[in-house]
């Protein structure tokens, strides 16, 4: 009995003491984030990547790891990262509005201006979302929506949109 007690006891050791239990997921996040902040791109997506094998259902993680992949310019893999985020948090604003650049980048620009929108739906005052929308929305030639979503930047406080517009004006 005492062997199998403390065969028990050394498995129950092991299991906690091992690197992907040992740290909370939201701990390894935190440290991918520093890491992220510190454009340790590569090192930062370790952290998520083992802060979703602590918790695969963590959408922030999903999104942290999505944001590296973008950094790293894998904006594939990036993109199935966001969608998973946004598929775990259905009103993860951050999430939608990253999506968005990584399908502008990918140049599928309509795309971009849906998930822009749904940011925008969320979170109504997002400024960054609004212009980054004006900007796609130059891209497929809709000049009326993208002049309406840079204003509306440029109003919440958007200092690109406020230099993008003079700029325009200069223009004519």
């Amino acid at each position: 009995m005492r062997a199998l007690v403390a065969s028990m006891s050394f498995l129950l050791f092991l299991f906690v003491s091992s690197p992907v239990f040992a740290q909370s997921a939201d701990t390894l996040i935190e440290q991918g984030r520093e890491l992220y902040d510190q454009e340790e791109y590569s090192q930062a997506l370790e952290n998520f990547n083992r802060a979703i094998k602590t918790d695969p259902r963590n959408a922030k993680a999903n999104y942290h790891r999505a944001k590296a992949l973008y950094k790293l310019e894998k904006y594939p893999e990036a993109l199935e990262g966001f969608n998973r985020a946004v598929s775990l948090k259905n009103d993860y604003h951050k999430a939608y509005y990253r999506r968005g650049k990584t399908y502008y980048k990918l140049g599928s620009y309509t795309e971009a201006v849906a998930d822009y929108t749904r940011a925008i739906e969320i979170k109504e005052d997002y400024a960054k979302a609004f212009y980054r929308r004006g900007i796609a929305r130059l891209a497929i030639e809709d000049t009326s929506g993208a002049l309406k979503d840079i204003q509306a930047a440029a109003q919440l406080g958007k200092t690109k949109a406020v230099e993008l517009l003079e700029e325009m004006e200069g223009q004519n």
